[in-house]
């Protein structure tokens, strides 16, 4: 209250001030300001003590809030808690559904044991059941057995009864219910054996019994099965009756023979003892037939020229056998000159001038040359390249100058110029030019006489645009087939390093090409009789491709040789022309069509077909001299050839039986018809001469022939060396 009156006072004062009172109030002033000030500080204190009493209310609300939190830590533990004991609790579910899910698949399984026992079960009552099934079609087939005896029984009565009346026979429907249609089934069976049967005996009576080893010959048989003949199916030709057998090739009816019935036709790959036959059998077998192989080829042809005018290098390239004493000097002799001749063409080729009508090469076609040249340098390694001196031009002049003398001269003898060569020093010079790019001086000075010195011996030697430059041969084992142990070798002392199981021979280095791939041509031909020899050409051929493109940088096997046992055992090139097949076979037809788009259509009539058929003619009176001859026997041969740039055919080998089998779709379009046209030369023929014989065309048949057979080979010399070239060079 004090407060409030002096505060009113004070107030009042302000407004209505008296003087009489100014004293007073300044009297009054000091302890009024003294208590003014009493009660701010009064003030102050009360302000802390509210400040003192809102912080410890804060505190007391700091800890209220620590202990929620607290609190609030404590709940969160226990929901943590409370989850785990929930997780706890759902692995205790998923472990106890677990156990269920058990104890179902174990209940299951005891299900599946109970329902197998019970199948086998059933599969035990099933086989029970299907054993009385095979016991009651026994007892229904014995009873129909009984029946069908009766029936026969009766019918043969009937029969009796038949033929003892007069009257007219009236046939009575057979009874065709369910019961006997199995009776009618066995009489259908057994009325087809007795066809079988009836036709077995008509075509032993005449004579149509065939007998084969091949494992694919059913071409072979359907042509004979459709003439009426009948397979002898046997280990042998000759086994006896305990091994015959007879099959229906329609009804799978088997015939075992009671008697020995021999094969009048054997069809076989195999060599046959010729005493085992007899004379009316017919056999496709021939006995020392020299030509097929490598060597014998070689030998007959060698022989046969010395005994007639024909001349076996127009058709087939000069070969050496390594087995004889004279044969490998023969070959360095051959090897030498033919050096000599690619030093007077290489003249020509360097400086312009060509000895056949063909396109001058360009510069970059020179460079291409040479570059092939060094590359085989590289192979042979015959050391660096240099310049050479023109003596090796002088010395190829004067050596086929003498070559040419020799050739033309054939009744003088051989003139002796020894010491006119020194051979390991010229042909260390030749393979500097041909295999390292060397060149020769002043070789344009000696251009007019090589060319007028080739030109001769363009006439008297065949072979001379089949040599080439490059020197090359082709080595071949002996004793093997099908491409193995090939290989082209251009080096004399690689090649007399082979031994005596060798033969070599000139290699084509000019061959014909098709989209500059070369090829060779398989040719078939017929023999059915040496005396007098007849031959058998077919019209149809095939030629094998190789898988890579033409080249002489390179004397890989699989560039030049076009076997088709190597060949299709490699991939094609990738720069091949598109229009070669991708099997490496075409049919001649396909060829003759390729003659046409390059305008040669009449070079197959005019040139290859009237070539083929002389070399095979010729090689066959050669070969005749040797065979140890058989009547009525027969075979079929392969003949290979390769053409030259002019489309000339030469010889390279024949085979004997020649795989025939259906590997690609040329050999499918061949093969089947061929087999046909050969029954019908072999079979047909013989009984109608004006038979049709199909693809197969008769191109030679001896004439005048006075039947005498025992001939023997004629006393011939067989040294193999060119006339004259031995005289050239000395080693």
């Amino acid at each position: 209250m004090n407060t409030l009156t002096k505060r009113l006072w004070k107030c009042i004062s302000y407004c209505f001030p008296f003087r009489k009172k100014i004293k007073q109030e300044s009297l009054e002033k000091q302890p009024i300001e003294a208590n003014s000030e009493r009660e701010t500080s009064y003030e102050v204190n009360s302000e802390r003590e509210t400040t003192i009493e809102a912080n410890s209310e804060r505190e007391t609300s700091y800890e209220a809030n620590s202990e929620r939190e607290t609190s609030y830590e404590v709940n969160s533990e226990r929901e943590t808690t409370i989850e785990a004991n929930s997780e706890r609790e759902t692995s205790y579910e998923v472990n106890s559904e677990r156990e269920t899910t058990i104890e179902a698949n174990s209940e299951r399984e005891t299900s599946y044991e109970v329902n197998s026992e019970r199948e086998t079960t059933v599969e035990a009552n099933s086989e029970i059941e299907t054993s009385n099934e095979v016991n009651s079609e026994r007892e229904t087939t014995v009873e129909a057995k009984r029946k069908r005896d009766t029936t026969t029984k009766a019918h043969r009565k009937r029969k009796a009864a038949n033929k003892s009346k007069s009257t007219r026979k009236t046939a009575k429907k057979p009874n065709v219910s369910p019961e006997r249609d199995k009776l009618y089934c066995d009489e259908c069976v057994s009325r087809q054996k007795r066809c079988f049967e009836d036709q077995v005996k008509t075509s032993i009576a005449k004579k149509k019994v065939f007998w084969t080893d091949f494992k694919r010959s059913n071409d072979f048989e359907r042509g004979l099965l459709s003439r009426g003949w009948v397979k002898k199916i046997a280990p042998t030709f000759n086994a006896g009756p305990k091994k015959t057998v007879f099959r229906d090739p329609t009804y799978g009816h088997k015939i075992i023979s009671r008697y020995d019935i021999q094969p009048n036709l054997i069809l076989t790959r195999q060599r046959i003892e010729l005493h085992l036959l007899k004379e009316d059998q017919i056999t496709n077998h021939f006995c020392r037939v020299h030509a097929t192989s490598k060597s014998g080829l070689c030998k007959v042809l060698r022989q046969w020229c010395l005994s007639c005018d024909a001349n076996p290098h127009t058709f087939f390239p000069r070969c050496y056998m390594f087995s004889k004493i004279n044969e490998k000097q023969a070959f360095i002799d051959d090897f030498t000159m033919t050096a000599a001749c690619g030093i007077l063409k290489w003249v020509l080729r360097t400086n312009g001038k060509s000895l056949q009508d063909e396109v001058i090469p360009s510069r970059k076609e020179k460079e291409e040359k040479t570059a092939i040249c060094m590359s085989d340098a590289k192979i042979n390694n015959h050391g660096p390249a240099r310049i050479v001196p023109e003596d090796i031009i002088v010395t190829a002049l004067v050596a086929c100058q003498f070559h040419l003398y020799d050739l033309t001269h054939e009744d003088e003898d051989d003139i002796i110029c020894a010491g006119i060569v020194d051979r390991k020093h010229f042909i260390s010079d030749y393979y500097q030019v041909m295999h390292h790019g060397a060149h020769i001086q002043n070789s344009d000075k000696y251009v007019d006489y090589c060319h007028q010195l080739l030109c001769k011996l363009r006439r008297v030697n065949p072979q001379l645009d089949i040599d080439g430059e490059k020197n090359i041969w082709i080595s071949k084992p002996r004793n093997l087939s099908r491409g193995r142990g090939i290989r082209c070798r251009n080096d004399l002392k690689d090649i007399c390093s082979l031994g005596r199981e060798w033969v070599v021979e000139k290699y084509i280095e000019r061959p014909l090409l098709v989209y500059g791939t070369k090829f060779d041509l398989r040719q078939h031909f017929l023999i059915t009789d040496w005396y007098p020899l007849t031959i058998w050409f077919y019209k149809h051929s095939f030629l094998r491709f190789s898988s890579q493109p033409f080249t002489l940088e390179s004397l890989d096997t699989a560039t030049h040789v076009c076997n088709y046992a190597i060949q299709k055992k490699l991939k094609n090139a990738p720069n091949r022309h598109p229009n070669l097949p991708e099997e490496n076979m075409w049919h001649s037809d396909e060829f003759k069509e390729y003659l046409c788009t390059i305008g040669k259509e009449q070079v197959w009539d005019s040139i290859i077909i009237p070539g083929m058929k002389k070399a095979l003619i010729h090689t066959m009176k050669a070969t005749r001299e040797n065979v140890k001859y058989r009547k009525n026997s027969f075979d079929l041969f392969g003949s290979d050839f390769l053409f030259g740039e002019n489309f000339q055919p030469w010889l390279l080998e024949i085979q004997y039986k020649p795989g025939i089998t259906k590997d690609t779709s040329v050999m499918w379009k061949i093969v089947p018809p061929m087999v046909e046209d050969m029954l019908r030369v072999v079979i047909d023929y013989k009984d109608d001469p004006n038979c049709n014989v199909g693809g197969f065309e008769l191109i030679y048949k001896q004439a005048n022939y006075t039947g005498n057979v025992s001939r023997s080979a004629p006393n011939t010399r067989t040294d193999a060396r060119h006339p004259g070239l031995g005289s050239y060079f000395t080693s």
